[in-house]
């Protein structure tokens, strides 16, 4: 019984780097500007191409784009530090739940240069002044 409990609570977990709550991030930050759902869907769609080509944990990836862009867009100290738990309960449960730790260190690898992309990509478009 308890492990059952447990191996729902990481899937539970692993459910925060999912395609659906990445694209429900997305609506929730459309209310406010541009600038920020088009960080995510930039940084999404390189994610996703160099996920093709280099096969990396979906979910460790996406997990960190949104944990990296969410606290950017809150702003606050305190989100971070909840969004950085929360993320911490999905790598943690992709490795109760024995994922290939290769791929998730490349799933982390691949959100992390995504993230940058997207965000540079973002920044140059709408806040340098020509």
């Amino acid at each position: 019984m308890k492990k059952e409990l447990i191996k729902e609570l990481a899937r539970d977990f692993i459910a925060f780097g999912s395609i659906p709550f990445l694209i429900m991030t997305i609506v929730r930050v459309s209310v406010i500007h541009i600038d920020y759902p088009l960080q995510f869907i930039i940084s999404s769609i390189v994610f996703f191409t160099l996920n093709v080509k280099f096969k990396g944990e979906m979910r460790a990836g996406i997990g960190l784009i949104l944990l990296t862009l969410t606290s950017l867009f809150y702003n606050h100290a305190l989100y971070a530090i909840f969004a950085l738990f929360v993320y911490m309960g999905i790598i943690i449960s992709l490795l109760y739940l024995e994922r290939d730790r290769a791929l998730i260190f490349r799933g982390i690898l691949l959100g992390a240069i995504s993230t940058g992309i997207g965000y540079v990509i973002t920044r140059s478009i709408f806040f340098l002044k020509k």
